[in-house]
């Protein structure tokens, strides 16, 4: 989910911060630079791990700040392929899901990618998995809003969006977004698959009529 990434950047420094220990500084002007922003084709940068290598620093005509190429380490957010998450509902519309990992909400799961066969209530603006259990008597699981869910990774999508955009139109071009699939056993709401608390009392019971029927054998 997590990755280190070298990263390379030239980091400007004001003549009143001067003052300040050097590194910890290039430290917080990368932080300011990177920290919770979407670095292309890599992922959403977390935090600066550290630096790795700082150069000289050198001063421009006419501008009092100094300037200092610096090689560091970036913790940046880009699952795998094929990763199974957690996260939770945060939207959904005829199109399919939107999930939020909490600090990364452009999470998408088409509607061809979740459980089938899904059905989309067009009033409550909901989905819900239309559950076939072998007993025949079919079942509605809801995926609301704030329910969590774990889906795999099925890709991640960079794209090149002008930053001086209007917002309406930033929020419908992701620079980044990731789409996930809920369409496996094991995958969904996690609380389908969770056991109820009679097959886990079922469960516990055999287990301790497993271990009496263990101490009868060595006592014979």
């Amino acid at each position: 989910m997590f990755v280190l990434a070298l990263l390379e950047d030239t980091v400007r420094i004001k003549p009143h911060q001067f003052g300040e220990p050097f590194e910890p500084m290039l430290m917080k002007r990368l932080n300011e630079q990177f920290a919770n922003k979407i670095v292309p084709g890599l992922g959403l940068c977390i935090i600066i791990y550290d630096l790795v290598n700082v150069g000289v620093s050198y001063i421009l005509p006419g501008d009092g700040s100094t300037h200092t190429k610096v090689k560091f380490r970036s913790v940046v957010f880009r699952p795998f392929i094929d990763e199974v998450i957690e996260a939770k509902v945060l939207s959904s519309n005829a199109e399919g899901l939107v999930l939020s990992v909490i600090f990364f909400e452009d999470i998408f799961i088409p509607a061809h990618r979740l459980p089938q066969p899904s059905v989309f209530e067009e009033e409550e603006q909901i989905w819900y998995w239309e559950y076939q259990p072998e007993d025949g008597q079919s079942a509605k699981l809801y995926m609301d809003p704030g329910k969590t869910v774990r889906f795999r990774v099925i890709e991640n999508i960079f794209k090149d969006v002008d930053p001086d955009s209007g917002q309406d139109e930033l929020k419908r071009e992701k620079s980044y977004q990731i789409v996930g699939s809920m369409a496996e056993t094991g995958l969904g709401c996690i609380l389908w698959w969770a056991p109820s608390e009679q097959d886990a009392k079922n469960e516990e019971d055999k287990g301790q009529m497993d271990e009496d029927m263990v101490k009868d054998e060595e006592e014979e």
